[in-house]
């Protein structure tokens, strides 16, 4: 009996590897050079820049689109706990969440 081995293919030989280690190396780069910023400000523990989406509770002037919307999306919120979809707790998040949905699409 003699033993005979198969032929190697591509995918075993040393080239193979070290092109796919180079791949893994430039998309490594890529990512980098991409979010070099957001990396940075992680490192150096600053939060990074989020838009900010701020509101002025005292303002009289709410415009009629921004007054229907909070209208309608409270209104709904509202509903729900009344009608035992949700808790108390959870109506305070509800409408927060509703109030800021609200001014982030009117604002300005």
């Amino acid at each position: 009996m003699t033993d005979t081995t198969a032929p190697q293919s591509f995918a075993d030989t040393i080239i193979a590897r070290l092109i796919s280690l180079a791949i893994a190396v430039l998309i490594g780069v890529i990512f980098f050079v991409y979010w070099a910023d957001d990396i940075g400000n992680l490192t150096a523990e600053q939060p990074p820049e989020l838009p900010v989406v701020q509101r002025n509770a005292t303002s009289p002037a709410i415009g009629a689109d921004l007054q229907q919307c909070l209208e309608q999306r409270v209104g709904d919120v509202k509903k729900m706990q009344s009608e035992g979809v949700i808790n108390d707790a959870q109506y305070a998040e509800f409408r927060q969440r509703a109030e800021d949905l609200c001014y982030a699409r009117h604002s300005q």
